[in-house]
């Protein structure tokens, strides 16, 4: 039989892991020492732990669209490392940017070694994620690949910047259009999903019409994720999502189900706009803000974005030449992804 895509994400983790703590190394500076805690290796004080990290899904998309396409993932576990070094880096300065004061139960870096020096950590972080993509030389990557494999990685780290600026300029905007959000979430999210998958499949060795189905899976299922998100940035339960219940609507985020409760129209859209223009962050306000949003079908609309990118992630693989038992493996990753099933 062969094997479950968990099966294979145990045997990924460590590769990725491993390859990660080399790149980041054991400096005693701060600077590292908080990347390490960032990453859930160690505590504020620099004792080693094994603090709760998420599921490994960008450098595990690497590795899974390499092996699909008959590459050697020993050769693409540098890139694996980059792509979850990139993520992070991102999550350091999005906390900052949000305020948010805690990441999986843990207190953000930002919060008690301030924010200029969280931004050097990911800035920091963001370097490492370059050099790492030079070990696939030490890797016997042919050297077209690497530098190919790079721009794909610039051009997704770009679009991410791009999509947290759009996300960010929403939250003082008083309305926002879906096809706004499908853009932010385009670049914001989807990039960093999108990317993965094509380096994995040009590192193992694909052409370029099956990279580019790759990428156009990766990117249909970060959609879909980021409407997940969207849901869970509302009704969410904290011990799962390791943020407090209604984060979102307490910072005014334009997330999808806002976006569709407010074009469905009528009073109570006009009711749920007026609310949302207030600075009342009580938990009662909330808790009609939340109300309105779902009796006005916003979450209904975001789960069935979600679940129609799912579809469309999967059609988008029919050119690749994949074989059942593949596409089974990649139906299980939207499944991880989203976190249900469709």
């Amino acid at each position: 039989m062969s094997e479950t895509l968990e099966e294979r994400r145990a045997r990924y983790g460590p590769l990725v892991v491993d390859e990660m703590r080399e790149t980041v190394g054991e400096s005693p500076a701060g600077l590292f020492g908080w990347m390490r805690y960032h990453l859930g290796w160690e505590d504020r004080e620099g004792a080693a732990v094994d603090a709760r990290r998420g599921k490994l899904l960008r450098p595990v998309a690497v590795l899974l669209a390499s092996e699909l396409v008959g590459g050697d993932i020993e050769q693409a576990v540098p890139a694996a490392a980059a792509v979850e070094l990139v993520h992070n880096f991102s999550l350091l300065h999005d906390d900052i940017e949000d305020q948010s004061e805690s990441r999986h139960g843990r207190s953000t870096v930002w919060t008690f070694a301030g924010e200029a020096q969280a931004i050097n950590t990911g800035d920091g972080m963001f370097t490492l994620a370059r050099l790492a993509m030079h070990r696939l030389l030490d890797r016997r990557v042919e050297e077209r690949r690497v530098i190919e494999a790079m721009r794909e990685l610039d051009e997704a780290c770009l679009r991410l910047v791009e999509g947290q600026y759009l996300d960010i300029r929403f939250e003082s905007l008083d309305a926002v259009t879906r096809d706004e959000y499908l853009t932010m979430a385009s670049g914001k999210t989807a990039a960093m999903f999108a990317a993965p998958f094509a380096i994995g499949a040009l590192l193992g060795g694909a052409d370029g019409q099956t990279v580019s189905a790759f990428r156009e899976f990766g990117r249909r299922t970060g959609l879909a994720f980021q409407a997940v998100d969207d849901v869970l940035g509302i009704w969410g339960d904290p011990v799962v999502t390791g943020k407090p219940a209604s984060d979102d609507l307490r910072s005014r985020k334009m997330t999808l189900p806002v976006i569709a409760a407010l074009e469905s129209g009528g009073d109570e859209a006009e009711t749920l706009a007026r609310g949302y223009a207030s600075d009342d962050s009580s938990e009662r306000h909330l808790a009609t803000l939340t109300g309105l949003i779902e009796r006005l079908e916003g979450r209904t609309v975001t789960e069935q974005l979600a679940a129609d990118q799912v579809r469309e992630a999967l059609a988008a693989l029919a050119v690749a030449g994949l074989d059942d038992g593949a596409l089974a493996l990649c139906s299980q990753f939207t499944t991880v992804a989203t976190g249900r099933q469709f």
